[in-house]
């Protein structure tokens, strides 16, 4: 399979985010991320094309980042929902959802 990702991503070993979808909030595992987009672990299914709402820290020397994404796939995996999300913006401010 050819690999689409246009940017280089790094696994996560402990992160959290919390994401919010249509007025509700949950946190999930970060599995991956890149500058363009992030892969997350949520205990239920987002819809296609959805838009969301994360915050996540991933470097401890600086705050939380703040993002706005469109999911862009969903698959279930081992009980859990692996989303895939296609950043459409990455503050360190927080977004209005």
């Amino acid at each position: 399979m050819e690999e689409r990702r246009k940017f280089n991503r790094w696994y996560a070993e402990e992160e959290k985010a919390v994401i919010s979808c249509a007025g509700v909030k949950e946190e999930g595992k970060v599995v991956d991320i890149s500058a363009g987009g992030m892969k997350i672990n949520l205990s239920r299914p987002v819809e296609i094309g959805s838009i969301i709402y994360g915050e996540f820290k991933i470097l401890p020397t600086i705050g939380s980042f703040f993002v706005r994404g469109k999911v862009s796939r969903v698959m279930e995996k081992e009980g859990m929902w692996e989303v895939a999300v296609e950043f459409e913006k990455v503050s360190t401010l927080p977004l209005e959802s």
